[in-house]
């Protein structure tokens, strides 16, 4: 069943992104003289949804570029850096993600992003400390107002099979979250 979610979440990640696959694609703009990275740095909150426990809140921060290593033909590569925390149930996560997207506008200053990406999650179950690598997918939507940026998201992660205590192996978890940040 796990690799069927994985396989579906990637499947639909790459049928939404199919448009930027075809045409040129931009290597380093980075170097470009007018490359503008667009930084945007927000507060999150919302709901994550791990496997062993109850769901509960989860904060955060998130900072989003455009990316410098690689842009498509069409829309713009959006690098997200993000932290989350979690505590719920007896159960403490952190995570820290890298997640590229392929964002697109769908109406005016609104844009759909989606992609993969990784991460690292630190667990505490029972005072057991576990650290793990991850693999996620998710979308996100951003509306932006000068320079307010608002926004949700939502992500699938997908964490090693280690024990994190109490006879529970991995930390994977659903996170769905709202943003609020400041483009600068």
């Amino acid at each position: 069943m796990k690799i069927a979610r994985m396989l579906i979440a990637a499947t639909l990640a790459a049928t939404a992104a199919a448009p930027a696959l075809a045409g040129d694609w931009k290597f380093l703009p980075i170097l470009d003289k007018g490359y503008s990275p667009a930084f945007v740095a927000s507060v999150t909150g919302g709901l994550m949804d791990p496997k062993h426990v109850d769901s509960g809140t989860a904060w955060g921060l998130e900072l989003a570029m455009n990316c410098g290593l690689l842009q498509t033909p069409t829309g713009v590569v959006r690098t997200k850096l993000s932290y989350n925390r979690f505590d719920n149930d007896g159960l403490k996560l952190q995570t820290v993600e890298l997640n590229p997207r392929w964002t697109t506008p769908i109406a005016q200053n609104l844009t759909l992003g989606v992609g993969p990406g990784i991460g690292w999650v630190k667990s505490d179950a029972g005072g057991r400390t576990t650290d793990m690598f991850a693999w996620q997918v998710g979308a996100d939507l951003d509306y932006r107002m000068n320079n307010l940026n608002l926004g949700l998201g939502a992500r699938w992660q997908d964490t090693t099979d280690k024990d994190i205590g109490g006879g529970h192996h991995g930390a994977d978890n659903w996170l769905v979250q709202a943003k609020v940040g400041i483009a600068f």
